[in-house]
């Protein structure tokens, strides 16, 4: 899995139950590559948003009173309007963090469960799998245990 994937992964996850302002995009970027120039997070950000709202698995718009409200301009004017509040503006956080804000369809509430779910069973494998792993060692020091002790004749 690249870079990209764990980043679009990730924001489907945290997509779930609660709108993402352009910051948490932003900042996930920076997280998953941290030699990246602020231009590289820039144009690496706006990609991810325009790819998942192309795609259909998020909505683009504001947050007002805790309300996501779709914007319902094309795509590209959203871009540019985005772009320019985020690029140009970059240097002032507060300007650009709540500018923008994505929020699930329901087809990207289906995938991000289908992710969540996924990770739940991974991670359920991997402990019944760690706990055989250990019962197993403790069954193996018992056996050695048992081996290396002396034997005492009662006379």
């Amino acid at each position: 899995m690249n870079t990209s994937d764990r980043v679009r992964e990730n924001l489907l996850l945290k997509g779930l139950g609660q709108p993402l302002a352009l910051n948490a995009i932003d900042w996930k970027i920076k997280q998953q590559n941290r030699s990246a120039t602020p231009s590289e997070v820039q144009n690496e950000t706006l990609e991810v948003v325009r790819s998942l709202v192309d795609e259909g698995l998020f909505w683009l718009g504001d947050v007002h009173m805790q309300r996501f409200f779709t914007w319902k301009r094309p795509l590209d004017r959203s871009m540019h309007m985005v772009s320019h509040r985020y690029v140009d503006h970059y240097d002032n956080p507060k300007r650009w963090m709540y500018s923008a804000w994505l929020k699930l369809t329901d087809k990207g509430e289906q995938l991000a469960q289908s992710l969540e779910d996924k990770a739940i069973d991974y991670y359920r494998e991997l402990e019944a799998t760690q706990a055989l792993s250990a019962g197993s060692v403790v069954s193996q020091l018992r056996t050695g245990a048992a081996e290396t002790q002396p034997h005492r004749s009662v006379a």
